[in-house]
C-alpha cells in the first residue's frame, strides 16, 4: 500500500478521535469557548490538509497550491495557538487585540503570492509554538511533567520550521511530491506524538489547567470560609465520592462548591499540602484498597475502573506510586494476613 495513503489515513483516524475527545471527555476543561472552537478548527484543518496531499502528489503542476490549501494552512497555525493558549493561560488573561488574529490570518491567507504562502504560514505557526513553549517554560516550578511537555512544544516548533524550509526549496529542486511527503510525515508524526503524551500522561491537561490556577493564585481565600469549604470538599470525596468520576476536574469540583478554578487550588495546595489531582488520586487508591480486600471476586480492572481510574495501566502505576505496590500484590498480601 501507498506510504502517503497510509499517513493520511492514520492522520485522519487521529483527527478523528480527538476531535470526539474534545467534544466529550475534555468536557470538563475550564476552557474558553474560543479556544475549544479553535482545537476543532485546526484538526479539521490538518485533517483537510492531508487530503489534499494525496491529490497534490498525483499533480505534476509545477505549483500545485490552491487558495483553499493556503487558507486552511493559516487557520490550522492559529487554531493550534488558540487551544493550547486557553490552556495555559487564564480566561481574564485574554487580550483585546488577540482577536484581530483570526481576520489578520484570514487576510493573509488570501492576500500573500501563492509561491510564499507555505513558508509564511508556517513560520506563523512555528513563532506559536515557542510563544507557548515560554508559557509552559514560565510554569516549570509549578509541574514536574513539563520537563516532557516543554521538549515536545520545541519539537512541534521545529517540525513547522522544517515544513516552511521545504515550502521554500520545493519550486528549487526540492519538488512538490517531495514536500508532500515531508510535510504529510510531519502531520503524522505530531499526532503521534500528541497521542503518545495523552496516553503517557491521561491527565495532562487537567494537570497543566491546575498549574495555571496555582501560578496565579494570590489571596483569592479573603473572603471564604475555610474550615466550611474544607468540610465541603472532604464530603465530596468520602460521602459523595466524586473522585469516580473518571472525567472529574477542578473546574467541576470548584463549581459544586461555588468557588473559583483558582479559589479552590489554592485550597487544595495551601490547607492540604498537595494537588488537585494528587488528591483525586489518593481517594481512587483508598477507595481501590477498600474494594480489592472487601470484593476479592472483583477483578482487579474493575476495581480500578470503579474507583475512577481510566485504564489499568494509569491504575497500576498510581497505585504503585501511592503504596510502593501494584493492586493485585496488595491483596495477596491483605487476604493473606486477614487468614493468618
Amino acid at each position: 500500500m501507498d506510504p502517503l495513503a497510509l499517513l493520511v489515513g492514520f492522520s485522519l483516524g487521529a483527527a478523528g478521535l480527538l476531535m470526539l475527545a474534545l467534544a466529550t471527555a475534555y468536557r470538563g476543561l475550564d476552557l474558553p469557548p474560543q479556544s475549544r472552537v479553535a482545537g476543532w478548527v485546526m484538526l479539521l484543518g490538518l485533517a483537510h490538509t492531508q487530503w489534499s496531499h494525496l491529490g497534490m502528489v498525483e499533480s505534476m503542476a509545477a505549483m500545485p497550491l490552491t487558495r483553499s490549501y493556503v487558507l486552511v494552512l493559516f487557520l490550522q497555525s492559529l487554531g493550534f495557538y488558540w487551544l493550547l493558549l486557553g490552556l495555559l493561560r487564564r480566561r481574564e488573561d485574554w487580550r483585546r487585540w488577540e482577536w484581530s488574529l483570526p481576520l489578520l490570518v484570514l487576510a493573509a491567507g488570501a492576500l500573500i503570492p501563492l509561491a510564499w504562502a507555505i513558508p509564511l504560514a508556517l513560520g506563523m505557526g512555528t513563532v506559536f509554538a515557542l510563544h507557548l513553549a515560554l508559557l509552559l517554560y514560565r510554569l516549570r516550578a509549578l509541574r514536574r511533567w513539563f520537563r516532557l511537555e516543554l521538549p515536545v512544544m520545541l519539537v512541534f516548533a521545529l517540525m513547522g520550521g522544517t515544513i516552511g524550509i521545504a515550502g521554500v526549496w520545493a519550486p528549487f529542486g526540492l519538488g512538490w511530491p517531495a514536500y508532500v511527503q515531508i510535510y504529510a510525515w510531519m502531520i503524522a508524526l505530531g499526532f503521534f506524538g500528541v497521542l503518545w503524551l495523552l496516553l503517557a500522561v491521561p491527565d495532562i491537561a487537567s494537570k497543566t489547567q491546575e498549574a495555571v490556577a496555582q501560578s496565579y493564585a494570590q489571596s483569592t481565600l479573603g473572603r471564604v470560609d475555610v474550615a466550611t469549604k474544607l468540610t465541603e470538599l472532604t464530603r465530596l470525596f468520602e460521602v459523595e465520592r466524586v473522585h469516580r468520576d473518571e472525567g472529574l476536574s477542578l473546574a467541576r469540583v470548584a463549581e459544586l462548591m461555588g468557588l473559583s478554578t483558582h479559589q479552590l487550588s489554592e485550597l487544595v495546595n495551601a490547607h492540604l499540602g498537595m494537588g488537585f489531582s494528587r488528591l483525586v488520586r489518593q481517594h481512587r487508591v483508598r477507595d481501590a484498597q477498600r474494594m480489592l480486600v472487601e470484593e476479592p471476586r472483583a477483578s482487579v480492572l474493575s476495581v480500578g475502573l470503579a474507583v475512577g481510574f481510566a485504564s489499568q495501566s494509569t491504575f497500576y502505576v498510581a497505585f504503585k506510586d501511592e503504596l510502593g505496590v501494584v493492586p493485585g500484590q496488595y491483596r495477596k498480601q491483605a487476604l493473606g494476613a486477614g487468614s493468618d
